[in-house]
């Protein structure tokens, strides 16, 4: 009995003398700070690492400023908002550039806050929503001469400054002279060319156009296209037709006032004639037809070259002299077309066709949705008829049937970019 007594004590006093060590003062402590608790931060919230000492208990806790988003299935785990999505060939750079990079880019099938059906503008394309603060903005133009706002000229670099730029009747894209042949693409696919199905377009949060960042396969160029902004260039104003469906503010005027009126808003920039084209191919048998004719209404419209283009009839002597569009005080119209489908007609962009011809309907190229992409020529002339600048010179000179549209293959930007 005495031993199993003896046992116990000691036993006890075991517990008791290993509790008596950890209560240690902690002021007199040699802390050994381990972490005890850890609260993750999010891109909203802060979040906290308590650490105590194994000695004494004593605590601290440090904070954790917000993180980045984490995106998992494109959107951020903690508050929801959509990732950028990353567009090739500086589509992204541009759209960082004019409109910060905490921009949100929402595709098709995305829902956006606005409650906007995107499928309407296109089945590939991708939106950004901007307000435009034009309050905020003071006007860089008020006063500004023509010639000293070309003298040292930048295109527009903002929403802002393209609708300034138009109420003074100034050019916000390429001002380079134009001649009357455009660059045709370097893609193909089986001997087919390729048009890009492609579309990124800035939106107001109404739905309203008010920008298009065109394709560029090369990766050169770093440009943008402003909705209601008068533009001058073959490839501006093929981008602008195409992903808008109406002509740039320098081809608009009051036909009651007539080309002058033109002139004197625009100088030398201004362009006219905006009117129905037919397609109408058993009134006008040299021209050939085109895609969607009877279902689509198509405009056409100057394009202001600067000169180069002469060709004739040699049965009817008749022929197209292309001299300078405009040279400030008058116009000469010359032989330089851009044909359309309207916005009116198909909203979607994958509805729409632009077409450029340079020989007055003889021969036609389609403009492929980036920049420097024209497809073949077809028609007239690329049968291997003389030029025709009326019916009287297509039935005395032509034997062969006009070539048909050639059918292009549509890829994404993805796609091509592979």
């Amino acid at each position: 009995m005495k031993k199993i007594i003896y046992i116990l004590s000691t036993f006890i006093m075991f517990i008791t003398i290993v509790s008596c060590d950890n209560v240690v003062d902690p002021n007199n402590c040699e802390h050994n700070y381990q972490l005890s608790e850890k609260v993750e931060a999010t891109c909203q919230d802060w979040g906290s690492e308590t650490y105590r000492c194994s000695k004494c208990q004593k605590g601290y806790i440090e904070d954790i400023a917000t993180v980045e988003h984490v995106y998992v299935d494109g959107a951020c785990k903690w508050c929801a908002k959509k990732e950028v999505i990353i567009v090739p060939n500086k589509v992204a750079d541009i759209a960082y550039e004019i409109f910060g990079t905490d921009i949100v880019v929402y595709d098709n099938d995305d829902q956006n806050p606005y409650g906007i059906d995107l499928n309407q503008y296109g089945s590939d394309v991708k939106v950004i929503f901007y307000t435009p603060d034009y309050a905020s903005v003071e006007d860089p133009y008020v006063n500004v001469k023509f010639d000293d706002f070309y003298k040292n000229y930048t295109p527009a670099t903002s929403v802002e400054d393209a609708y300034y730029r138009t109420k003074h009747h100034l050019i916000s894209g390429d001002i380079t002279a134009q001649g009357h042949i455009p660059p045709q693409s370097d893609y193909k696919e089986n001997d087919s060319y390729i048009r890009c199905t492609s579309a990124t377009y800035v939106l107001s949060t109404t739905g309203d156009y008010l920008a298009y960042i065109p394709n560029d396969l090369e990766d050169e160029l770093d440009y943008i296209i402003y909705y209601g902004a008068g533009y001058q260039s073959i490839n501006d104003v093929a981008a602008y037709l195409l992903a808008f469906g109406e002509v740039p503010a320098n081809n608009k005027y009051d036909k009651s006032q007539g080309k002058s009126q033109t002139i004197d808003d625009w100088g030398i920039y201004g362009r006219v004639n905006n009117s129905s084209f037919s397609g109408d191919t058993s009134k006008y048998p040299y021209e050939p037809l085109l895609p969607g004719i009877g279902s689509v209404k198509y405009i056409e419209t100057d394009f202001g070259t600067q000169g180069g283009y002469i060709t004739s009839n040699s049965i009817t002597g008749t022929y197209y002299n292309q001299g300078l569009y405009n040279n400030g005080s008058s116009i000469s119209r010359g032989a330089a077309r851009f044909v359309f489908v309207t916005n009116t007609s198909r909203k979607s962009i994958d509805d729409r066709y632009v077409f450029y011809t340079y020989n007055h309907y003889n021969d036609f190229q389609e403009y492929l949705n980036y920049n420097n992409g024209f497809g073949y020529r077809f028609g007239n002339q690329s049968a291997g008829n003389e030029y025709c600048g009326g019916n009287k010179d297509y039935y005395s000179s032509n034997k062969y049937p006009v070539t048909k549209y050639p059918e292009v293959i549509l890829k994404s930007l993805e796609e091509i970019a592979r």
